[in-house]
């Protein structure tokens, strides 16, 4: 099969397609014939060499792909060959076949697609777990999401508003601004042009309940600034500097909470029911569209290297996804 793998490490020009050897399923797991793969912030990460896969994962970039199961391992549940599946993995989905664990396999739904299927899992996942499960954000409170244009800052735009909170985001073009706000954004910051936290205490001199962090340090102290009392920062990316000083007073008199969230390290059954309340939450209201991934890119998989650009260019609104022929 036709795969992409890291090493060789470096910007998106290292990144081709190479023969390797085709997967067999574990007892456990599904082999599943991909048709679309979702391109995630993470692979790039993972391709620069900043970030490892989890020990076992295998060198293959890729954490979420939709397709046909091919093969299926001997408890792996009541999968059969010719289901249309999708979902996420520790690595291996820059793929023409991947496997993937089938408690973390979902049925893709009637009349999608496996580009649409491709692109949910890993963006609504992650948004679910870090604004309600770690976060508690609730109806009537305000949150701060960083780089909403991105494909999980657009749905956690979306999957925040529906739930009645109000969002304040930050971008850096009028082009994301403005498709920011037809998505559900009461205000979006230009953070290239304001100081955010200056701007947002000016919008709401009373701050926000909750910051979806994306950056990490260069941001922390200005986020105990704008964070009301009791309010709740949830790390979900580290795009800035990992290291600061930090004036850590305001956690204390403010009562404030730090938590932070990575999707692709947790275990078989920690992802199992990430998986299983994605399901119960967020499937159905995609399914009736009154949620949706907004899709930046659909690219050939023998144009990966324009896939990486594009994310790490920051020129998506939303999500890029390859489809393997």
């Amino acid at each position: 099969m036709k795969a992409v793998t890291a090493p060789p490490f470096g910007g998106p020009e290292v990144l081709s397609l190479t023969d390797m050897p085709r997967p067999s399923p574990a007892p456990d797991q599904l082999l599943v014939r991909v048709g679309a793969i979702g391109v995630n912030r993470v692979d790039a990460m993972q391709r620069s060499g900043i970030y490892a896969p989890p020990p076992g994962a295998g060198d293959i970039l890729g954490v979420e792909f939709a397709g046909e199961v091919a093969e299926v391992g001997a408890d792996a549940g009541d999968f059969k060959p010719g289901d249309r599946v999708f979902g996420l993995v520790a690595a291996g989905a820059y793929a023409e076949y991947a496997v993937i664990h089938h408690r973390h396999a979902v049925r893709t739904p009637d009349g999608w697609t496996d580009v649409k299927a491709a692109a949910v899992a890993e963006t609504f996942c992650t948004a679910h777990e870090t604004l309600f499960e770690l976060g508690g954000l609730s109806a009537g409170e305000r949150i701060l999401i960083h780089a909403v244009g991105s494909a999980v800052g657009t749905s956690a735009l979306q999957m925040a508003v529906s739930r009645g909170a109000t969002v304040v985001g930050t971008a850096g073009s009028e082009q994301k601004i403005t498709a920011a706000k037809a998505l559900g954004a009461e205000n979006v910051i230009n953070y290239k042009a304001v100081d955010f936290a200056d701007e947002l205490l000016r919008l709401y001199p009373d701050g926000v309940d909750q910051v979806e962090d994306f950056i990490g340090s260069p941001y922390f102290q200005r986020h105990l600034k704008v964070l009301k009392l009791k309010g709740r920062i949830v790390q979900v990316g580290v795009l800035g500097a990992g290291v600061a000083d930090i004036d850590t007073g305001p956690i204390l008199y403010k009562r404030l909470t730090v938590r932070g969230f990575t999707l692709r390290p947790q275990n078989d059954d920690e992802k199992a029911g990430i998986t299983d309340r994605f399901v119960a939450n967020w499937l159905p209201r995609l399914v009736d569209g009154s949620v949706d991934q907004v899709m930046h890119a659909v690219l050939p998989f023998d144009d990966v290297r324009e896939a990486h650009r594009i994310l790490e260019d920051n020129e998506n609104f939303g999500k890029v996804v390859m489809t393997v022929s």
